[in-house]
């Protein structure tokens, strides 16, 4: 079963993904159709890969793709980095 969808923008039934076409690494279209009988609107839709969450291990194989780090993992990173560092004082425990 499909589980990929969206709100129709006419009745705000659920829709579902009918067919989809890669058009590039980081780009699909996707063929939407509304559930409700009484709508039918059918639609186009593309869904493209913008940013990276955790960066692929991989990334030597495809160096054609260059996709910027969300600022969510960013931030992720930077807080990890800081408790990591050794210089970093604590304000969780009294010394």
């Amino acid at each position: 079963m499909n589980r990929f969808g969206m709100a129709c923008p006419y009745c705000e039934t659920w829709a579902t993904v009918r067919t989809s076409e890669q058009l590039s690494p980081l780009v699909r279209a996707a063929y939407f159709q509304c559930r409700n009988l009484h709508c039918g609107f059918t639609w186009k839709a593309h869904i493209e890969a913008v940013a990276a969450i955790s960066p692929s291990a991989l990334s030597q194989a495809r160096p054609d793709i260059q996709l910027p780090l969300s600022p969510f993992s960013t931030s992720l990173r930077l807080a990890a980095a800081a408790k990591s560092d050794p210089r970093q004082m604590s304000l969780d425990h009294d010394e």
